[in-house]
């Protein structure tokens, strides 16, 4: 195969780690840094406006579109996982939502023996990766930061409502969910400037400099091995060397795939399909935690109040045509602006995080094709992907670390073959229990006064579901994944058998290799994954290039 190319550094992966991993690599005077991404270079109208990403999901051009093996815990049920291609990835089309965890969460990897990883450690990379000029001299948040952050738009009276049940209903009003403390109900920050999405590729990649070279529409087929030493990349379009590092970046299905098809992994799984091992590393694919994701829905007595009336064909080309020449109105900001972190048991360690959009989604039965009802409300597409949005009020109830965890495998060893993906859904079924307790909250919460003339009946689950079980079942029927999956190639320290890299995100065993994203992470957060994958990146950078970590910083009062 022929040589495209040596460098100091190749990078696999264009998402929010590949982005920021290249960007900042190449900031280094004199060092050459390839960043090659299998999709195309992210370029669309709708990746750019907040509320587009109706248009992104399931358009192949944009969405790798995986899916899940049937889930015993969810009726045998598949799972849809969109994820992005192109430059930016998964940030092309996410929620745009900036949490970065809860600070106990990076404390818990430092006493898993990850040096380096403790809130204090990770704290000054996430306030050098973003800029939140609505929170200046801010100990907990940076002014500048490539990520521009703004307080969440479409926030109004229905959303100030619900604010003010959950404070009926017990929960602290928090004003910061990225500060102290992660209790309460509050405003997100969100990755959106000046109406515009704010994807890791805009925020790193829009002005590239010499050193770097991009190569796009690529597959990374395996890495380039010489022995026990990782020397490059084999592509589709040739091999790339790279004279110091190769580093994946290809994300919690990609990353361990890619290892796996290289001959690192569990042996017996690669020897079964015809790959010899290169080392042994069983943790290769394993610990696929995401957070599963319970929706409940409630009709809304007043329609004026949903997001859904923007889907009308007047109403939709009235809001494009606002954010087209101004930047501004509704789809200049994602349709849902506020949140409870819902503490069941813990609550400096919330179990639950509960999203809160003014508008509920239908699966659209009948034939497909032109209908009148289609026709007229043409803004479906930006509004409820794709699908039919109805007035209603509707709650997200994440569960924040899952003890059920999953596998990625091959199917085999082709290379454009999709992964098999099995994230383990209440494979654990003490999972449910913190889900039924915040569907039986949701409910108290809606009964509060602040809702009394806005909140109607419950659609989904119902109210014929009253007992645990019935609520078990009716979550098992109706579950979805809340598109955060990590940890299956993680970090971990020396005594960890299932570890597959070391605090510094090197490869256990190979020489010259590292994994940078989502799956390096040791365990599942208490939160949205795409601010800490970028922290994440930050960190790695400074390790590779040999710089010291930045000074730590930890500005919570001494009694949390």
């Amino acid at each position: 195969m022929r040589e495209a190319g040596v460098f100091d550094y190749v990078i696999a992966g264009g998402g929010s780690a590949g982005c920021t991993l290249a960007a900042r690599l190449a900031e280094e005077p004199g060092v050459s840094v390839l960043l090659v991404e299998a999709g195309g270079k992210g370029a669309s109208l709708f990746s750019r406006m907040p509320a587009g990403n109706g248009f992104i999901f399931g358009n192949p051009r944009h969405d790798w579109g995986f899916e899940s093996t049937p889930q015993a815990g969810l009726d045998g049920r598949r799972l849809y996982y969109p994820r992005g291609r192109g430059l930016g990835g998964s940030s092309l089309m996410n929620g745009m939502i900036y949490i970065r965890g809860n600070p106990a969460d990076y404390d818990r990897w430092r006493q898993k023996g990850l040096s380096g990883w403790s809130y204090g450690d990770v704290l000054p990379y996430f306030r050098k990766s973003a800029a939140a000029p609505h929170r200046p001299d801010d100990l907990f948040h940076g002014a500048d930061g490539p990520l521009k952050l703004s307080p969440a738009g479409n926030h109004d009276t229905v959303n100030d409502r619900f604010l003010a049940a959950c404070e009926q209903a017990g929960a602290p009003r928090n004003p910061d969910f990225n500060g102290p403390t992660q209790e309460g109900a509050g405003r997100f920050d969100t990755k959106v400037w000046q109406g515009v999405r704010q994807s890791s590729a805009r925020a790193y990649l829009d002005k590239p400099g010499g050193n770097l070279t991009i190569i796009c529409d690529s597959h990374v087929l395996r890495v380039a091995m010489e022995g026990a030493r990782a020397v490059g990349l084999m592509l589709s379009t040739g091999m790339v060397r790279a004279r110091r590092e190769t580093v994946l970046c290809m994300g919690a299905f990609g990353s361990p795939q890619c290892l796996m098809l290289s001959g690192i992994g569990p042996a017996d799984h690669l020897r079964a399909h015809g790959i010899a091992p290169v080392v042994d590393l069983p943790g290769v694919g394993s610990s696929l935690y995401d957070h599963p994701n319970m929706p409940m829905q409630f009709g809304l007595l007043r329609p004026e109040l949903s997001m859904a009336r923007h889907q009308r064909i007047d109403r939709a080309a009235w809001m494009g045509l606002r954010w087209l020449l101004a930047k501004g109105g509704p789809a200049a900001a994602p349709f849902w602006s506020t949140a409870l972190f819902h503490a069941v048991r813990d609550h400096a360690m919330p179990e639950l995080e509960i999203f809160f959009t003014p508008m509920v989604v239908r699966e659209e039965g009948g034939p497909k094709g032109f209908s009148i009802q289609s026709f007229l409300s043409a803004g479906k597409t930006i509004i409820a992907r794709g699908k039919m949005a109805e007035p209603g009020l509707q709650f997200d109830i994440n569960l924040l670390r899952p003890q059920s965890s999953g596998t990625v495998r091959l199917a085999s060893a082709d290379p454009l073959a999709r992964p098999v993906i099995d994230p383990g859904f209440f494979s654990n079924p003490a999972d449910l229990d913190d889900l039924v307790a915040g569907v039986r909250h949701m409910r108290e919460v809606v009964a509060q006064r602040a809702f009394a003339d806005v909140a109607g009946a419950e659609m989904s689950p119902g109210a014929e579901a009253v007992s645990d079980a019935d609520i078990r079942q009716a979550i098992r029927a109706r579950a979805t994944t809340g598109h955060h999956p990590v940890s299956t190639c993680r970090m971990g320290g020396d005594h960890d058998q299932g570890a597959v890299l070391d605090a510094a995100l090197r490869v256990r065993g190979i020489e010259g290799l590292r994994v940078a994203d989502a799956s390096s992470f040791p365990d599942q957060i208490s939160g949205n994954t795409g601010a800490p994958v970028i922290m994440l990146a930050e960190k790695a950078a400074d390790m590779m290039l040999g710089r010291s970590a930045l000074p730590q910083h930890d500005p919570r009062p001494v009694s949390v």
